[in-house]
This record gives C-alpha cells, structure tokens and sequence, in this order.
C-alpha cells in the first residue's frame, strides 16, 4: 500500500494541496507542510501496520491449534469428491473475510466417521473463538470444582476428604479445618480406610494438574505428593469410586465417564451428542488423549458397535483388547444419566455449551465428576455427529458471530475503521483535509457507522456523509470543529452537544 501511494506521488506541494483542498500553505504553527506530511505518511503507515497485524493475530491462535491438530491426529488415507469441496467451500464461502477454514477439517472427519458432511468444524475456532461469545466466562463460580456441591446439592459426587479454598482447608460440610486435621484426615483414609484419593485443581479441566495418593503406597510417599501439589492451587481432595461393572472394561482400571454434551440456545438444553471415554490400559486419568477409546453411546444407554481414538486414528470394532465385547452392551442406570445432565444444565444457563463428565459407581448411582464450560469436537466428529447438533445449527451461530460480532481493525491513509462481512464502521478520520467528504465505499464495501468522535481535534470546516450510513453513534462528531458544517442525508439527524 505505502508503494502504490508513494508511486503516485510527484511533489509535496501537489500532495498537500490535494489534502487541503486548495494552495498549501506555507508554513503552519511554524512547521513546514512537508515535515507535517512527512510526519502524517509516518503515523498512517504505523496505523496500517498496526492494524493488519491486529487483524492476524485475531485469528491467529485459531489457525495454530488447527495446525497442532493435524500433527497429533494422523490423516486417514483418502480424499474428498470434487462435489464434497464444492459442498464444504460454498457451506464456508460466507465467512471467509473472518475465518479460512481449512476443507482437511471436513476432510479428516469425513474419512474416520465415513459420512460426509460439510459442517465439520475446527476445534480451534470452537474453542478459541465461538465459545467465548455464547459462554458467559465471566462465571467461575459453575465451573469451580469447589462449588459443584453447592449447584448441584443432590446429585451425588465422590465422597469430598477436603476443600483447599484461599489457602484454607475445609471438610465436606465446610467446616473450616486445620492444615494438621487436614493432613491426619488424608492418612486415616489411606492408612485406616484403604481408600485412595485424588486431587483436583479447582478450575482446571481434561484431567490437567490431577494426582493421585494410593493406599498401597507409604505414607511417606503419600506425603510427598500432598506437598507438592502446588500450594497456591485451590483444589478439592476426593475418594476414588469405582465404575458399575456395565461401565468398565474389567481388565483396566481408571474410571470411566460418559462424555455427555449439552447445548441451550433456546432455554431448554438438549443433549447432542454422549459417548464413553473408556480405559483399556491402566490408567489414573480417562483421557481420549492418552490412549482411551472413545465409544458412542446410543440414546437407550446401549454402546455402538464400534470405539475410535482419535490421536491415534484408530477405530476399534465390537471387542476390547481380550476379547470381551462393548457392542451393544446396556450401560446401568443410562436414562437417569440423561436426565440427570439436563436438570444440572438447566440450572447454569449462563454456559450454553457444556460437557459433562458422569458415571454410575459400584452401587448403581449416578455420579457427577466434573463440568467443562467449552463442548468439544474433536472426539464427537469422527462419529459422525454435530457438536452443535446440526450444520442449521451452526450457520445460526455463525451468522451471528463471524458475521455480525466479527470485525478486523483496518487503516488507510485516511481512514481507521472496522470492516464486516457486508460493510464498514468508522472509527477515526485522520487525514489532512478541512472540507471532507465521508466516502460510501471502503475496501469495496458500503460505510454504515460513524463511531464516537470519530473527528475529534481535526479542526474541520464541513463534513459531507453519504446515503451509506445508517447509524450514528452518540456524538459522532464531537469535537470535529467548533464551526463545522455537517450535511446528513435525509434518513439521518444530529444534535451537536454544548460541549463541543
């Protein structure tokens, strides 16, 4: 952009007059007109500069995650029809001056659920971009795991040794406790109980930052990891529960949940999508990541007939490792999952998308284990299934939030502005003119919005806007001059405040 304007340049007298709308002037406040031009090309060009990188690193994390995706989930052999790349770039054509998407998505996610479709979304613009506009992050309470009683008081949860909160200690009941009754608590159930125990950080999810202190270890051992778990980490400290026998493959221990997620757009959540995230190998943490199959779990509680790890990009069909089947088995207590998950949603509407992690134990109770305020994609997709429940779905959502809510910061060298899918928002003018005539069009697209002092301090004589805009912003032209006339078209009006 700097070369094309500096190629058009023939003398600074030529450029000023331009700008000024007449002769230059000879010398203003002592400054010759060739240092002010010089010194405005400078700060245009910085704007410029600064805007386009702002623009890159709007997205930036998004692409990076889609990137890391592809090197830790190896692509299946295959590609898509000449019809399917239609079907998927007309699907994302609307929203490419947001987002690229990458067709390898739909690509990948058609070759392991073998059904084709060209929602298929990206984690990285799930997780990194979307989510943060209909979850109200602004609520750690939800998602605290110190809270989950509180929220939920009866739905059953792993029998609490502690409570870690602002450095204090507390029991089930929140009675405050002791870092000593603390620390002898944790022994009685290791040492006296047998039972193990696992620490969770209070606000982290997908298993991150868990440890666990194991009955068949010394205490001494025990002791180290309760030290070492990071002091300033709230955290709550848990009995560890077994699955049902429904719920598990008998030759590997970790404890198996259903990965249920939810959606409420329209005040009532439902249910999009579930499947079991299953240890086959011993394992203290059920993590798709590390080796756990992921087997989709039919409406009536029954198991699909096949089990996928997707980092791997593996399918499993119909038997575990030994031999023993999961295709078709009936999972205890399913329905009571179901509407279990929906009551706990239906009390946080604040997060409209959530997973959910929940089992039934030893004694065929329903079990919550944590909540994530984020859904997921990557381990749903390879069956087939929508995380959003439906492409509709997603076009509404997308609609909504790379069309409507999505802008880049842009300049030029007169303009800094916001630009939309359809059109353009002023925010600034910050060229050299007196007598301006706000353009229709920028970057190709119609100027609707004049933001806020959009003119403050450039001292004009007259602005001109265009039929194009259609809102102004309270006090657009404060400050824009103390004489300037301002000519609106007839769909507009303005009231100039005394303060300019």
């Amino acid at each position: 952009m700097g070369k094309t304007y500096f190629a058009e340049k023939k003398t600074a007298d030529e450029i000023i007059g331009r700008y000024y709308n007449g002769a230059p002037s000879k010398d203003l406040c002592g400054i010759s007109d060739e240092k002010l031009l010089e010194n405005h090309i400078a700060d245009r060009i910085a704007a410029i500069v600064g805007a386009e990188k702002s623009a890159r690193e709007l997205m930036a994390p998004v692409y990076a995650r889609d990137r890391y995706f592809f090197k830790t989930c190896p692509m299946p052999e295959g590609s898509l029809t000449e019809v399917q790349l239609d079907a998927v770039r007309e699907y994302w054509a609307p929203y490419t001056f947001a987002y690229r998407n990458n067709p390898d998505i739909q690509r990948y996610f058609t070759l392991m659920s073998g059904k084709f479709a060209p929602s298929y979304i990206s984690f990285g613009l799930h997780y990194l971009y979307l989510r943060k506009f209909w979850n109200t992050f602004g609520t750690p309470f939800i998602t605290d795991k110190n809270d989950y009683d509180v929220l939920f008081p009866d739905v059953k949860m792993p029998e609490t040794v502690f409570h870690r909160i602002n450095g204090s200690y507390y029991d089930g009941a929140r009675k405050f406790m002791t870092e000593k009754e603390t620390v002898n608590k944790c022994m009685n159930y290791l040492r006296r109980k047998k039972k193990d125990l696992i620490l969770k950080p209070a606000r982290e999810g997908e298993g991150k930052g868990i440890v666990f202190m194991r009955s068949t270890e010394s205490w001494k051992e025990n002791l180290a990891v309760l030290n070492a778990f990071p002091q300033n980490t709230d955290c709550v400290c848990q009995v560890v529960i077994e699955n049902h026998s429904s719920w598990k493959y008998s030759e590997a221990s970790g404890l198996n949940v259903a990965r249920v997620n939810t959606m409420n757009f329209t005040g009532e959540p439902e249910i999009v999508s579930a499947y079991l995230k299953t240890a086959v190998q011993d394992s203290g943490v059920v993590n798709m990541a590390t080796g756990a199959w992921g087997i989709l779990i039919n409406d009536d509680g029954t198991l699909g007939d096949r089990a996928v790890q997707p980092h791997e990009g593996k399918w499993h069909y119909e038997k575990f490792p030994n031999g023993e089947k999961f295709a078709g088995r009936k999972l205890l207590n399913y329905g009571k999952v179901k509407k279990t998950v929906l009551a706990m949603a239906r009390r946080v509407p604040a997060l409209r998308s959530i997973a959910w992690d929940i089992t039934v134990d030893s004694e065929g109770d329903v079990v919550l284990i944590e909540l994530n305020a984020s859904g997921g994609t990557e381990e749903v997709q390879p069956h087939g299934l929508h995380p959003y429940g439906s492409g509709e779905k997603l076009k509404e959502i997308l609609d909504e939030y790379l069309i409507k809510k999505f802008y880049y910061s842009r300049a030029d060298w007169e303009w800094d502005f916001w630009e939309f899918k359809n059109t353009v928002s002023i925010h600034r003018y910050d060229g050299l003119k007196t007598e301006l005539v706000v353009p229709e069009r920028l970057r190709g697209k119609k100027v609707a919005a004049i933001h806020t002092k959009a003119f403050a301090g450039k001292n004009l004589k007259k602005i001109v806007v265009p039929e194009s805009v259609t809102l102004l912003r309270e006090n657009a032209f404060g400050d824009c001059g103390e004489d300037c006339e301002i000519i609106l078209p007839a769909h507009l009006s303005y009231t100039r405040e005394k303060s300019e």
